[in-house]
């Protein structure tokens, strides 16, 4: 049963020193400010890079591919190409496992690109043009898109399209190695260009009709790998544009690992059950990128809380201490009028509590309008590897926040705790004596 004789005696006390217990207030503010801020920062950051990975990159939800297909299938490709039953079969599994998810052929090549008097390597990814509006989802309106009545147009980086000088509507000819080992080539026309924001593929990416890379790999009706659209991605909703694509990259958040494991061994379970020898891979495998970027900032992270909870905790440890020794006689007189050890500290603890509550009240309070200034000023910067600005957005991150809060809780009661108890245990006589 709460007490609240004890919280309106712990209130008053707390206020008995404004200036201590303001500036220890503001100090817990701010550091909890901080940490709430940084948080939201990185989770729109993890929420940007996953809809990129998942989206712009067309990495998809999930992967399936014949087990091997990543070690062997550059030396022997028509081994570890998947059949059109093998195709059928996953698709089967993959609509009775997941209720209307999608399954997407895929198929990649790489080669020389040529605008009849210079060339280059090119890599490409072979796609249906109505499957990449589907794995595209929200961003579908952005520009870079395959034109399903253009069998022969293909979606080339700028990089690339600078390289060689060519334009929306150019013609261009490739020369691939068909997956027996013969040349081949063909003719194709410059359907649109598009920035693909990183640095590293941006002056070789091509994305190029499926059935098109079908034909010069020798390889029709065959798929190197499937990708698996979840059924969240597949809404008909309204599409952003413009600026509204950027924000939506780092509000919509993708499927976590948990879910993502439960999917693959789920599939890899049922695979295995039907004799298919396959390997599925989730996305956050699939996105090295994603993966290192989240540890460095999850890292950061760890070490900034260490360091403010550390400068908070010792802030809060000494105005508790201070208050202790300043009030010792009259801890002496409390013992005297019967209140029991136990007491006392329970009255230091709760001060230390309604201090806490109170700081990170202003914290919070402190962290949503920073949060709503920076949205609101529209800050671009380019990300290291990046070629585009993006936005400058701050989410909010219930989880770390919360962790924050209750860590700091427990650690402010355990710096108020250990005074109060010592003080406590002092001889009535000698409290009431101290000067």
């Amino acid at each position: 049963m709460i007490d609240i004789s004890l919280f309106q005696m712990a209130w008053r006390n707390l206020w008995r020193n404004q200036r201590r217990s303001l500036v220890t207030i503001v100090s817990l503010a701010f550091g909890f400010g901080a940490i709430a801020l940084f948080a939201g920062y990185t989770h729109a950051i993890y929420m940007g890079l996953s809809n990129v990975a998942i989206h712009t990159d067309l990495i998809g939800h999930l992967t399936v591919n014949k087990d091997g297909w990543r070690t062997m299938g550059k030396l022997h490709p028509a081994r570890y190409l998947l059949t059109g039953e093998e195709i059928e079969q996953v698709r089967r599994v993959v609509e009775r496992e997941i209720p209307g998810a999608r399954v997407i052929e895929r198929m990649t090549a790489s080669g020389l690109v040529s605008n009849g008097r210079n060339s280059t390597i090119f890599i490409a990814e072979g796609i249906s043009a109505p499957d990449m509006q589907t794995l595209r989802g929200p961003f579908r309106n952005a520009p870079g898109a395959l034109v399903a009545d253009q069998p022969h147009a293909v979606t080339m980086g700028e990089g690339l399209a600078d390289t060689l000088g060519l334009a929306q509507g150019d013609p261009a000819s490739i020369l691939v190695s068909t997956i027996h080992g013969q040349a081949n080539a063909a003719d194709i026309d410059v359907g649109t260009t598009v920035n693909t924001g990183n640095l590293a593929t941006n002056d070789k990416w091509m994305v190029m009709p499926l059935a098109l890379v079908q034909d010069q790999m020798d390889a029709v009706g065959r798929a190197e790998y499937l990708t698996i659209v979840l059924p969240d991605a597949l809404d008909g909703g309204a599409q952003p544009e413009g600026d509204d694509v950027l924000l939506t990259m780092f509000s919509r958040p993708a499927p976590d690992d948990a879910t993502s494991n439960a999917l693959r061994d789920r599939l890899l379970a049922v695979f295995n059950a039907a004799g298919l020898s396959m390997e599925v891979r989730t996305w956050q495998e699939m996105s090295t990128f994603y993966r290192q970027v989240r540890d460095m900032y999850n890292m950061i992270f760890g070490m900034m809380l260490a360091v403010v909870l550390s400068i908070v905790v010792l802030s809060i440890g000494n105005a508790m201490s201070m208050a202790v020794v300043e009030r010792t006689r009259e801890i002496g007189t409390l013992r005297a009028m019967g209140m029991r050890r136990h007491g006392i500290s329970r009255l230091f603890v709760t001060e230390s509590v309604l201090l806490v509550a109170v700081g990170l009240a202003a914290g919070l309070a402190l962290m949503l309008a920073v949060r709503a200034g920076v949205n609101a000023l529209d800050v671009r910067y380019i990300p290291p590897g990046n070629t585009t600005a993006i936005p400058l957005y701050v989410a909010f991150d219930g989880v770390r926040t919360l962790m924050a809060a209750g860590i700091l809780s427990v650690l402010a009661i355990g710096a108020a705790f250990m005074p109060s108890r010592k003080a406590s245990r002092q001889p009535i006589t000698v409290s009431l004596g101290h000067v």
